[in-house]
């Protein structure tokens, strides 16, 4: 009877713990504003923003899914920004275009005391297919570049343009 017991409250203490961990999995996919001392971001609902990953990047967030056929070891969708200190917005901008393979936009624009350029590519790498989008900022008050890159499995375009035009727009300096 004792160990009947025992097992009983066992098994319930492993139900609750399974929930907790399930929640506390599925929260981290929710939709989220990332506030630092330098700039804020919106990471969108289905992306996860990985702690503790020492990436080099300011912010790094990707979806949940990986892609198919060839892309399966690829996400369908990630998000980096990288800050530059030493390095000038017409260099940063001209080594996004190049890496962006195909460019479908590209727009300069200068508000108070940011210059802006927005970018959008289409490459092949390895036979994948993507699509690049790029925000890259001055910010003439932090005296730093921030570049915002974006990309998608072209395949999967569709199901990410929302997230994609959330990250672009909500990602403002300081």
């Amino acid at each position: 009877m004792e160990i009947l017991i025992i097992g009983g409250i066992l098994v319930a203490l492993m139900a609750y713990v399974s929930t907790k961990i399930k929640k506390s999995a599925a929260s981290a996919y929710q939709r989220e504003t990332i506030e630092t001392d330098e700039f804020s971001i919106i990471k969108p609902e289905n992306f996860i923003n990985p702690t503790g990953e020492n990436s080099g990047f300011a912010f790094t967030a990707h979806s949940k899914d990986f892609g198919t056929g060839e892309a399966e070891e690829f996400r369908q969708a990630q998000t980096n920004l990288r800050v530059y200190s030493n390095a000038g917005f017409d260099e940063v901008c001209r080594n996004a275009r190049q890496s962006a393979g195909k460019i479908i936009s590209n727009e300069t624009t200068e508000s108070g005391n940011e210059k802006i350029c927005f970018l959008n590519g289409e490459k092949t790498e390895n036979e994948i297919e993507t699509e690049v989008f790029y925000k890259i900022v001055e910010s003439g008050k932090q005296n730093k570049i921030y570049e915002l890159k974006i990309s998608v499995l072209s395949e999967f375009r569709e199901n990410y343009s929302a997230a994609v035009n959330e990250l672009l727009q909500s990602f403002t300096i300081k």
